[in-house]
Order: structure tokens, then sequence, then C-alpha cells
């Protein structure tokens, strides 16, 4: 009776050792394809930036993705090796970074904070006024 016990058991639990192996990759193996996650906002107000063009060039090409209405963004399945980001949308300056290095089954989390461009011009316009003033 006792042996019943344990193969009904085994029996019960048998579908939740599926549910492990599932999150792992399906083969209970982890993944290994390095992911670039992220976020995006604007550098004044701290809100999340919606439909910013994310772009990571690697050695064999670029990857292109946009961020949603919460500012985020999820790159996968990247080749291990040095990458650049960069950050592009419609009245915000650009931004780019460099010589990320991704490695073999690494998840990278990153956040942005995007500067205005209007605000970087009206700072502009008032440098030739005051220097009048001053002289």
């Amino acid at each position: 009776m006792p042996r019943l016990k344990f193969f009904i058991l085994c029996f019960a639990l048998l579908p939740f050792s599926n549910c492990v192996f599932a999150s792992q990759g399906g083969d209970g193996i982890p993944p290994k394809d390095p992911v670039i996650t992220g976020s995006v906002s604007d550098a004044s107000s701290k809100k999340p930036v919606k439909g910013v063009t994310v772009s990571v060039t690697a050695k064999d090409g670029v990857k292109f993705i946009t961020t949603d209405a919460s500012g985020k963004f999820i790159i996968p399945k990247l080749p291990a090796g040095e990458v650049t980001i960069q950050l592009e949308k419609k009245g915000y300056k650009t931004y780019r970074r460099e010589k990320v290095i991704v490695k073999e089954g690494m998840q990278i989390k990153l956040s942005f904070d995007l500067s205005n461009l209007r605000e970087e011009e009206d700072a502009d316009l008032f440098h030739p006024l005051l220097r009048m003033i001053e002289s």
C-alpha cells in the first residue's frame, strides 16, 4: 500500500515538473542568448516615453525595436560580444552608448533619460540676448 501512495503522489506531481522545465527554455537548459531590457523616460518630467526607436548594432547587423506605452523595450536573441545602443525620437536628443559588452546567458537591464530638444533650443536663443544686456 505505501508503494501505491508513492506512485500516485509522483503521478500527481508530474505536470508541475513540466512547468519548471518550460520556464527554463523547454528543454531544462537556461537560455544562452543575451537579452537587453530597458526603460526610457523623459529627463525633466521622469514620465515614460512611448515610440522611441531603440537600435542595437552588433557584429552581425542591427536590430530595431520601439518602446511601448510604458517606455519599456526588450531586445532578445543578441549575439555575445560588443554592441552599440542608440535611442532616437523626434523632439528628443539622440542618445548613443557604445562598447556595451553582452555575454552568453546574460540579461542586461538599462534605464535611459532622454533630454528634450526644445529646452536646449530655448537656452541657445537666450544666450545672445544676455550677451547684449551684459555689454
